[in-house]
């Protein structure tokens, strides 16, 4: 498995949403072994820093079911696949 296919969606396309929730992660991770490591015990992590990352989580997981949920490609108005393009998920030659 490959480091970059976590950032990728589904369709294969890069997520934003999964690069702010990994970059977060990561950048949370190392100021608190740097932070423990100055204090000389563990550190206390923030409850806004812990809510930050509930949320971009949340947003991840609702996201995911809703390009789930819409498999059909097409809506009431035939803009399905225009959205569609503008959001990349198709490619524009189609």
């Amino acid at each position: 498995m490959k480091p970059i296919s976590f950032l990728q969606d589904n369709s294969g396309g890069l997520s934003a949403t999964r690069l702010a929730f990994l970059l977060w992660a990561v950048g949370v991770l190392i100021v608190w072994i740097y932070s423990s490591i100055q204090q000389d015990k563990l550190a206390e992590i923030d409850r806004t820093v812990v809510t930050v990352l509930g949320i971009l989580m949340t947003g991840k997981t609702v996201q995911r079911f809703g390009e789930k949920s819409d498999t059909s490609g097409d809506d009431s108005t035939g803009q399905g696949d225009k959205v569609k393009k503008s959001l990349g998920t198709i490619p524009p030659h189609q």
